[in-house]
């Protein structure tokens, strides 16, 4: 009920794209396409790729970042009910999170952005359901931290 004298808030829609004009919130994509836009096909959602490509890290650094979010997003397209998928998938993200932590000190800087950047994908209800579908299907499975170099060239 509004307040007399009281201006009414701007509904949250309204309020995410201001934030998002104003450069606060990255502009992501929000269609129901479970993969969204990949431009360039490199793997990794258009709207994901601006915002790494904005943060104040090295070449290394992004590419680890890049790394990670190709994997991630991987976990969206693939058949859930395919056990070799899901474990190469689960080898996929276990080797960039090796490299982010080769390329990322202290290691804590790459966990944020690598959580900002789980976020944003799975940023609709049709791929967060997708996400969570991986994440149960893949419950239970287990994979060795890779030693080495796992960065991609």
């Amino acid at each position: 009920m509004p307040v007399p004298g009281v201006a009414t808030p701007p509904a949250l829609r309204e309020q995410i794209a201001a934030l998002e004009r104003s450069g606060a919130y990255p502009a992501l994509d929000r269609s129901s396409d479970v993969a969204g836009p990949d431009a360039n096909r490199n793997g990794v959602r258009d709207d994901i790729e601006a915002w790494i490509n904005a943060q104040p890290i090295t070449d290394l650094q992004r590419k680890a970042l890049m790394q990670s979010a190709r994997a991630l997003q991987r976990t969206l397209i693939l058949d859930v009910k395919d056990k070799t998928a899901l474990q190469k998938s689960g080898e996929e993200i276990l080797a960039s999170t090796n490299c982010g932590d080769s390329v990322f000190s202290p290691y804590a800087i790459f966990s944020h952005l690598l959580g900002k950047i789980e976020a944003m994908t799975a940023n609709t209800r049709e791929r967060a359901v997708r996400y969570m579908q991986y994440n149960a299907a893949s419950s239970g499975s287990s994979t060795t931290l890779p030693n080495g170099n796992t960065c991609e060239p």
